[in-house]
């Protein structure tokens, strides 16, 4: 009984992550070319929608403790750029479209000042690219950072990106963040 339970368990799992999956157009996809430097993205949109998740930012604190961290895209060699969905109503889990290849990255969000950052890809640790700064107001005070993560390594048709931040001052929190790449 107890492995028919577990055999359930699987299966109801297995039948979470596969409905999670949604199919894209090939009009949706964004060329799958590696992103050298962030600032061949739009990050001000990044910007907007952290402003507007009102997630605890302290806007005029000087060297703001860590309050957010998130995954804002995904990009793979096989399904090119994914925009991840972070809004408080809807928590994207795992990505919609079909990554693979022999790279991948992501890039994540630190809304505060980070002292230690690391990022796994299907537990090989990846390599921090580059960095930018994020400013949410007019001050020109650094509010955070965005991080390019990158992953070079053998095939892969599906993994896990995971991924610590930890705030550089009082209270010296860890964030961390759990992907699932199909």
């Amino acid at each position: 009984m107890k492995k028919f339970k577990m055999l359930l368990s699987v299966m109801a799992l297995g039948v979470l992550l596969i409905t999670n999956v949604v199919p894209v157009s090939a009009a949706e996809k964004i060329q799958s070319t590696k992103i050298e430097s962030l600032s061949e993205l739009d990050l001000d949109t990044y910007t907007q929608e952290l402003m507007e998740a009102d997630d605890g930012i302290q806007l005029y604190a000087p060297a703001p403790a860590l309050t957010q961290f998130k995954l804002l895209l995904i990009n793979s060699e096989k399904a090119g750029q994914e925009t991840i969905q972070n809004s408080s109503s809807s928590m994207q889990v795992g990505s919609r479209l079909d990554h693979g290849g022999t790279w991948f990255q992501a890039i994540t969000a630190e809304v505060g000042y980070a002292k230690t950052r690391y990022a796994y890809f299907n537990g090989v640790r990846m390599t921090l690219t580059a960095t930018e700064p994020m400013y949410l107001d007019s001050d020109n005070i650094v509010d955070g950072y965005y991080c390019l993560w990158t992953y070079e390594g053998s095939e892969y048709e599906a993994g896990t990106f995971t991924a610590n931040s930890t705030s550089a001052n009082s209270p010296w929190n860890t964030m961390s963040l759990r992907f699932n790449v199909y």
